[in-house]
């Protein structure tokens, strides 16, 4: 939960050093490779834009979309390193930053389809025995008690816990949900305690 926050941060900082780097390097160029490389930024700071909502909503597609935003700043870093008159002095630390990124946004990638993996398995496993999503009991065991997912509900790109009766527990989608047996346990994870909770 935590280690997602963080790759999301790091990422936010690795989109504006590129497109900070990006700018400065663009005007060192000559007028219509200025002007050329001016539309691209253009671009890539709509798909930037894109990216980064898609990211902090924990979007597959936008890791995906950002694998391929980082590949295509990487060549165009190298293109510009081509054309321009003069060197540039950050160049490789610019470059560094791209591949970071790319390598960043292509493993949470793979962590997500781990992740869904692992949801298909255990939600295809329960099925196959016959088990509900709301029963707690082993093959072969009469139905004896339901299952609950807690007393308190959290979302994975949120900051607070709720009661699952408030307002802002009954907004929390499904995907995103996190359930805590106590308000200890989310403490812990590094939630902090709602209005509604008392």
């Amino acid at each position: 939960m935590g280690g997602n926050k963080f790759t999301v941060f790091v990422m936010y900082i690795a989109l504006l050093v590129t497109f900070l780097g990006l700018i400065s390097m663009i005007f060192d160029l000559h007028r219509l490779a200025f002007y050329l490389e001016f539309l691209i930024l253009l671009g890539l700071l709509l798909v930037g834009i894109i990216a980064a909502i898609g990211i902090s909503h924990n979007m597959r597609w936008a890791w995906m979309l950002l694998t391929l935003f980082f590949g295509f700043v990487f060549l165009d870093m190298l293109f510009i390193k081509a054309i321009a008159a003069k060197g540039i002095a950050y160049f490789l630390y610019l470059l560094a930053v791209a591949i970071a990124g790319f390598f960043i946004s292509l493993f949470s990638i793979e962590k997500e389809k781990a992740e869904a993996k692992d949801a298909r398995t255990t939600s295809g496993a329960r099925t196959q025995f016959g088990i509900s999503q709301g029963d707690t009991h082993s093959v072969g065991e009469a139905v004896t008690k339901t299952f609950t997912p807690g007393k308190y509900i959290a979302s994975k790109t949120g900051t607070k816990f709720h009661s699952p009766k408030c307002d802002w527990g009954k907004k929390v989608k499904k995907s995103n949900a996190v359930w805590f047996n106590s308000k200890e346990e989310a403490k812990k994870a590094g939630y902090k305690a709602d209005n509604c909770i008392r």
